[in-house]
């Protein structure tokens, strides 16, 4: 079983931000820092990866 970790965390930032919109609806902003501070890292792990990707793409073509 093969798991796509960019999917993954594409789905993992698509429920924090689902969190986030349900919080700040709620006016519940005892969390929201740190559900924003996550959905950072998953949309700079994403950017950095889809970078990486480029690099081997580009590389591969090269040699």
């Amino acid at each position: 079983m093969s798991i796509n970790i960019q999917a993954e965390l594409a789905s993992a930032k698509l429920h924090l931000d689902r969190a986030i919109e349900a919080s700040i609806q709620a006016r519940d902003i005892r969390h929201l820092g740190k559900l924003g501070a996550a959905r950072y890292e998953i949309v700079e792990t994403l950017i950095r990866m889809n970078k990486e990707a480029e690099v081997i793409a580009t590389t591969s073509c090269v040699s």
